[in-house]
C-alpha cells in the first residue's frame, strides 16, 4: 500500500492510496463546513442533488443508464457531523481500466461524470432545476422521517440534542424537518455556491495503480473557483452541565429506552478509548456482563464515545420498571473502573477488539476513507498499527484516571405508556 497526501489549493487536501489488491477505483469529495441550522438543510439538499445528476446526465434515469454502461459504476452523497463540522460528502466507485473489456478509459469517464456532478450541476441562474430539486427533498424529509421508526437511534438523537443543547452538535446534518421544508431550488442553489467558495475541502482516491491525472483534473477544477475558505477545528469540547438534566418523553412503544450522556475533561484520549471498550464495548464488558447478564436489568447496553465532543453516552432498552435500577448499576460499573477494578481479561478483551478492528484495516475503500480523514480530523497521520502499538501502551492506572474525569451530563428516557 502506497499512501501520499498533497495539497491542491487553498484548504484544498488530496489523498491518495493505491492499494493492487483492489481491482476498483473510489473517490470521496468532502466538504467541511461550521454547522449551523441556518444553512444545514441547504447545503444538505444541495449535497443530494448533485450526486443525482448534472448538467449533462440531467435525469436520474440518464445518469443511472450511464452509470450501468460503465459496467455498474456507482454514485452517492452522504451528510453527517464531527465535532461542531458538518460534513457532506460526494463519493464513485468504478472499475479500473485494466479490467475493461474493450479497453475503455472507465476513469476518465467518471471523472468528467463527477467533476460535472461538482462544477456544473443541473441548474440556471434562477437555482436547482426544480423537478430535481423537489425530488432531493422529499428523500432528505423521508430520512428525518423515518428515525422515529427506529426507536433506538430516535433516543440516541434526543440524548444527542439535551447533550449539545444551544451548541452547533445539537442538530443533524440535515437540520430540521421545519428548516428542510423551507428550503428553495433557488436558496439550496446559492448555498451549494457559497459552499464550493468557503468549504474546507478533502479528496481521497483509492486505486490498484497510480493515477496521477486525477488530482491534476481536481486541481485545475478547483483553480477555476473563486475560494475564500478557512481551515477548521474539529475538536470543540462540550462544557458538563452544572446539574444532570433529566427528559422523559412517553410513546406508543413496547420497550423502554434510555441514554446516559457523560462528559470528560482530560487529554488522554487513548485512555477514555480504552475505557468506553472495557465499559460497554464488548461481550465482556462491565455493562453486559453485569447490568444485561448478571442482573437481567435490560436487554441491550452499550457505550460510545464521541471523541471531538469529550463525551460518552451509554445506551439501553429496559423495562420501564428496571429504569432507576439499570441506570443505577451502569453509574456502579462506571465507578468501578474509577477505583481501578479493571481485570487483566477486560483489558486483553478491549485491546483485542481493537486489534480485530485494526487488521481489517485496509479490506475496504470506506476503511481507508475513514481512518485518512480521522486522520485529517486530528491532525495527526498515523498508521493503525502505530495507533494499536500506543493503546498497547495504556495502563489500568491510566484508565482508572481518565475516567475519573468522567461526570454525568444528562439523561434521555423513552418511555413505554402504562396501561391505564
Amino acid at each position: 500500500m502506497n499512501y501520499k497526501r498533497t495539497e491542491l489549493g487553498s484548504n484544498i487536501g488530496f489523498t491518495s492510496v493505491v492499494d493492487d489488491k483492489f481491482n476498483t477505483c473510489s473517490i470521496r469529495i468532502t466538504m467541511i463546513t461550521p454547522m449551523s441550522i441556518d444553512t444545514a438543510s441547504e447545503y444538505a439538499v444541495a449535497n443530494n442533488i448533485i450526486s443525482d445528476v448534472n448538467s449533462k446526465l440531467n435525469t436520474i434515469a440518464a445518469m443511472n443508464e450511464r452509470l450501468s454502461e460503465l459496467y455498474g459504476a456507482g454514485l452517492a452523497s452522504s451528510v453527517s457531523n464531527r465535532g461542531d463540522m458538518q460534513i457532506l460528502s460526494v463519493s464513485a466507485s468504478w472499475l479500473c481500466n485494466r479490467f475493461a473489456i474493450d479497453g475503455e478509459d472507465i476513469t476518465g469517464e467518471m471523472l468528467e461524470i463527477i467533476t460535472d456532478c461538482i462544477f456544473s450541476p443541473f441548474a440556471d441562474e434562477n437555482g436547482f432545476n426544480e423537478d430535481i430539486f423537489r425530488l432531493s427533498k422529499k428523500e432528505i424529509l423521508d430520512v428525518i422521517d423515518s428515525t422515529f421508526n427506529n426507536k433506538r437511534e430516535y433516543t440516541l438523537i434526543k440524548a444527542r440534542e439535551i447533550a449539545y443543547k444551544d451548541e452547533p452538535a445539537q442538530f443533524s446534518g440535515y437540520g430540521t424537518r421545519e428548516t428542510v421544508e423551507a428550503v428553495t431550488a433557488q436558496s439550496a442553489y446559492k448555498a451549494y455556491k457559497n459552499l464550493l467558495k468557503t468549504a474546507q475541502i478533502e479528496i481521497c482516491f483509492v486505486s490498484p495503480e497510480e493515477e496521477e491525472r486525477v488530482q491534476e483534473v481536481f486541481r485545475e477544477k478547483f483553480s477555476a473557483v473563486e475560494r475564500n475558505s478557512r481551515s477548521h477545528v474539529f475538536y470543540s469540547p462540550s462544557p458538563v452541565k452544572a446539574e444532570p438534566v433529566l427528559v422523559q418523553e412517553e410513546y406508543d412503544v413496547r420497550q423502554a429506552k434510555i441514554a446516559l450522556n457523560f462528559k470528560y475533561d482530560t487529554d488522554d484520549v487513548d485512555a477514555v478509548h480504552l475505557m468506553c471498550i472495557i465499559l460497554g464495548g464488548t461481550p465482556v464488558s462491565k455493562l453486559f456482563m453485569n447490568v444485561r447478564e448478571k442482573l437481567s436489568l435490560c436487554y441491550y447496553c452499550t457505550c460510545r464515545m464521541s471523541e471531538f465532543k469529550c463525551s460518552i453516552t451509554v445506551d439501553c432498552g429496559v423495562e420501564r420498571a428496571n429504569i432507576e435500577k439499570a441506570t443505577a448499576e451502569i453509574s456502579n460499573q462506571l465507578e468501578e473502573i474509577r477505583k481501578g477494578n479493571i481485570s487483566d481479561e477486560e483489558l486483553q478483551s478491549a485491546l483485542l477488539a481493537l486489534e480485530n478492528s485494526y487488521t481489517s484495516f485496509g479490506d475496504t475503500h470506506d476503511s481507508y476513507f475513514s481512518w485518512y480523514f480521522g486522520c485529517f480530523c486530528r491532525n495527526e497521520y498515523i498508521s493503525p498499527q502505530e495507533h494499536f502499538e500506543r493503546l498497547l501502551a495504556v495502563t489500568k492506572e491510566r484508565i482508572a484516571a481518565a475516567a475519573a474525569n468522567v461526570k454525568p451530563d444528562s439523561t434521555y428516557h423513552m418511555l413505554n405508556k402504562e396501561a391505564e
